[in-house]
């Protein structure tokens, strides 16, 4: 299936707001790849990522009549999906007590696949890289994700995240900086040993 633009999207969201399930079908199979990676990546939790992605289409079939125009189809995907795992991950913890106390800030983790830096260069430049990301915030890491995983403009970001978009810049620039100076300090160990 070619990946769907905006206006393709915006497009069948207004067909599905018209009643059309064939529309809300071709969104759920453009935009379930990516809505599961960025759930797995909040909870890591696959069943119930799989789950809540199929209540948010079935919740928005019900509600289609009373939903606004949207621009941007996936970033409002995401930021359903981001509340509704929240709310998910809430009553799970409240009912059953088997998980921390709830926050509304995600887990974020990165791996050496989703890079590929071990193919790409030294194994220890991408385990410092790694262990660097790793301490980045979580909020910083899950702007990342979404800025440099699934291409979100800050204003995207933004709305997914529920922040104003100066956050999200400020969020990222301070990540980046923190990534390059890793990088630095690596690139000079490296220099040091060819030397």
């Amino acid at each position: 299936m070619q990946p769907l633009t905006d206006e393709h999207s915006a497009q069948l969201w207004e067909a599905f707001r018209g009643g059309e399930a064939r529309a809300l079908a071709t969104l759920f199979d453009g935009y379930y790849e990516a809505l599961y990676h960025y759930g797995l990546k909040l909870t890591g939790d696959e069943e119930l990522v799989k789950d809540c992605i199929q209540n948010l289409f079935q919740k928005l079939w019900r509600r289609r009549e009373g939903l606004r125009a949207v621009q941007v189809v996936k970033a409002y995907l995401f930021k359903a999906l981001r509340r509704h795992l929240g709310d998910e991950t809430k009553l799970l913890r409240q009912h059953r007590y088997l998980l921390p106390a709830y926050s509304d800030s995600f887990e974020v983790t990165y791996s050496h696949e989703e890079f590929l830096i071990a193919q790409q260069g030294d194994a220890e430049q991408s385990a410092r890289l790694l262990a660097a990301l790793n301490r980045l915030s979580k909020r910083q890491r899950e702007a990342l994700y979404l800025k440099f995983f699934d291409g979100f403009a800050y204003e995207r970001i933004a709305e997914v995240m529920g922040l104003n978009t100066q956050s999200v810049r400020n969020l990222i620039f301070n990540a980046l900086q923190v990534l390059r100076k890793v990088l630095a300090v690596v690139m000079l160990l490296l220099c040091g040993l060819a030397a």
